[in-house]
């Protein structure tokens, strides 16, 4: 990833009982939340080079189940 770029960190979600939001975390620290479909945070890379930062999305569906997924990247 590019430092000092934004970058749309995007997640795919469906249940059937219906989602209620996703939540995109960078590092453990949550930065946004969106509550419909194509699910997306947009996140200013910081502008260190060679930095490794875990993003995540959790996804949580309408009777209060959650579930998550997370990569790590590396600012170039």
């Amino acid at each position: 990833m590019a430092r000092n770029s934004t970058v749309t960190i995007a997640a795919t979600a469906t249940d059937l009982s219906g989602i209620a939001k996703v939540e995109f975390y960078v590092n453990n620290i949550l930065r946004c939340t969106d509550t419909t479909t194509a699910y997306t945070c947009n996140w200013l890379v910081p502008a260190k080079k060679g930095v490794t930062y875990t993003l995540q999305a959790k996804g949580y569906d309408t009777k209060g189940n959650t579930t998550s997924t997370s990569i790590r990247v590396t600012s170039r």
